[in-house]
């Protein structure tokens, strides 16, 4: 009997067992479907979503002419999907066959996934600019003996090809004084080309320069300009030797400019007399702002110069804007730049100094900020236009008006400025 007992036992034991065995069964079949289902729904989800990404452009293989300000966003026709350009306007400073990648994507999952896919625009830049004469070269004097270089005696530039070809016909016999007539031609990489005519002079010494121009009175200068909305004031640099800014104050001058130094193959020098200036000008309570006068030809270098006159300013707020003066145009073929270049020399000047809180302004005088930078109308602009009046057209902040002024306290000619509310 108790043998039996046991056996019934044991058997009601095993019921539950097989029970659980079951359950288990059900589960891990339940599982092995799910872990087959969520990738495959998981998977045609993300299929479905890159395969609806889309891109289409209003334009593709669109030609463009150098400079050409395109934004990446702009040759969007339509689109599926986020999407992101690898640039964020066109490159059309060089000319030439050229691509610009673009990613569409979606966001699946609360980001965990991101199907993508990459279009690519085409487009193609033409150059039918010529190069620009900037000096002819007729006045120009060799000495007799000297070596002679069509390089040194002309200028010229493009707005696109940094280093343009020059070619000349004619003979310029240095060993032999006398005027000897030259045609020059320049092209660039496209194949554009711009000639002109011009005569050097060899001979045994380079005549001197007599300045005869009338100078003028700053009190004068004042009179004839004077309206509301007009301000009066000097620009300086240690040409001007040592200045007494009290008596400078007290002529009628408003505000100074003045050189805070100059760069030059890859070094920036304080002007000798920018120190005692600045210190001078503040304590006389003039209104005071600066200018680096710049032989810079990478925006590597344009910026540099301009960490460079923050660094000098040590933090100290300024009244007036920084100036980007460059301006050695006669020799603008030596420096390996195109205009395209230079005018991105002055966007990395005003980048640094906009980043530290500072405000910039371009200088230039009337022919090359007609001729060769670009923007004006939207850049601060110092504008150098020796005239009784400007015809310039586009704005300008500050126009300086003569480079032969005569003011109480400096010693010598001055260049006066009037600045405009």
């Amino acid at each position: 009997m108790r043998s039996d007992r046991y056996k019934e036992e044991t058997k009601t034991s095993q019921k539950p067992k097989k029970k659980s065995r079951t359950l288990l069964k059900v589960l891990l079949v339940l599982i092995l479907l799910l872990a087959v289902a969520v990738p495959a729904s998981v998977y045609y989800s993300y299929k479905s979503a890159e395969d609806s990404l889309a891109l289409t452009f209003k334009d593709d293989n669109a030609k463009y002419g150098i400079g050409a300000m395109v934004s990446s966003e702009d040759l969007i026709a339509s689109s599926e999907g986020d999407v992101k350009a690898s640039e964020e306007s066109l490159d059309t400073d060089t000319a030439g066959d050229k691509e610009l990648s673009y990613t569409v994507k979606k966001s699946l999952f609360g980001g965990l996934l991101e199907p993508e896919k990459e279009f690519t625009y085409h487009y193609s830049v033409e150059d039918s600019t010529p190069p620009l004469m900037l000096w002819s070269g007729e006045g120009a004097v060799v000495v007799t003996g000297d070596k002679f270089d069509i390089k040194n005696v002309v200028g010229y530039g493009d707005n696109a090809d940094p280093s343009p070809k020059i070619e000349y016909t004619g003979k310029v016999d240095t060993g032999k004084p006398g005027d000897y007539p030259l045609h020059v031609t320049v092209t660039d990489a496209s194949g554009n080309s711009t000639d002109w005519d011009t005569s050097i002079t060899v001979a045994d010494t380079v005549p001197s320069y007599q300045d005869d121009s009338p100078r003028t009175k700053f009190s004068d200068f004042i009179s004839t300009y004077k309206a509301d909305g007009r301000h009066f004031g000097i620009d300086v640099s240690e040409w001007q030797g040592d200045i007494d800014f009290e008596a400078v104050k007290k002529a009628g001058c408003e505000f100074v400019i003045m050189r805070a130094g100059f760069s030059m193959d890859g070094k920036v020098t304080a002007d000798a007399t920018f120190k005692k200036n600045y210190e001078g000008a503040k304590k006389a309570g003039l209104k005071i702002g600066l200018y680096l006068f710049s032989y810079d030809n990478t925006e590597e270098l344009a910026r540099n110069s301009a960490k460079w006159v923050i660094d000098q300013l040590g933090g100290d707020s300024l009244d007036l804007p920084v100036a980007f003066d460059w301006e050695d145009f006669g020799q603008f073929q030596t420096y390996d730049m195109s205009f395209i270049g230079l005018n991105r020399l002055y966007d990395a000047f005003a980048d640094e100094l906009n980043k530290a809180g500072y405000d910039c302004m371009l200088y230039g005088s009337k022919n090359y900020l007609e001729k060769i930078w670009e923007d004006t109308d939207t850049r601060p602009v110092w504008l150098a236009h020796y005239a009784d009046s400007t015809d310039y057209k586009n704005p300008y902040r500050i126009w300086q008006a003569s480079c032969t002024g005569r003011i109480d306290g400096i010693g010598g000619d001055v260049d006066m400025n009037i600045m405009y509310d």
